[in-house]
């Protein structure tokens, strides 16, 4: 964040980027991503959606509002699949007035059993609406809307 941002600001950009973080590829982890992190990053309130609205309608998995706890099995049923990825934000814009972040960042998946050239760059917008916490001047993730790439996720289905 620039310098002359206020805390809010760089709150708000800061946690944006640890929960894109958090669901970076460690083999070290069992689920190879770190799981607590990302729900420490997160109110107990916390929702997740996937968008958008006419590819969701044709993916039963997708639909609905995912609890924490739903979200990470959602991420826990993919991961087994993955050899490995690879996480590059684009881009971070910051709406402090709205506490909300829209988040782009480029997933780049290699499917188990596939051959490393054949990588999916899975181009995903998350739009992560924030709560401030109730001591100090930190923020919680309240609530998430993933866009994903419809092309790439047709790619990976193909490739699992």
């Amino acid at each position: 964040p620039p310098t002359s941002a206020s805390q809010t600001y760089k709150s708000l950009h800061t946690t944006s980027l640890a929960f894109i973080s958090a669901q970076s590829f460690n083999p070290t982890l069992p689920p190879r991503m770190n799981i607590p992190l990302l729900k420490s990053l997160c109110t107990s309130s916390f929702t997740h959606t996937f968008g958008h609205h006419h590819a969701v309608s044709a993916a039963p998995p997708l639909q609905g509002t995912f609890s924490f706890d739903a979200f990470a099995a959602h991420l826990g049923a993919m991961v087994p699949r993955m050899e490995s990825w690879e996480l590059r934000v684009a881009d971070v814009l910051v709406d402090e007035v709205l506490m909300r972040c829209v988040v782009r960042v480029s997933y780049f998946m290699r499917v188990k059993g596939v051959d490393e050239g054949d990588v999916v760059e899975n181009d995903v917008l998350w739009m992560l609406g924030f709560e401030k916490e109730a001591e100090g001047e930190g923020v919680k993730v309240c609530t998430s809307v993933e866009f994903v790439d419809g092309v790439a996720a047709g790619r990976l289905r193909e490739l699992m």
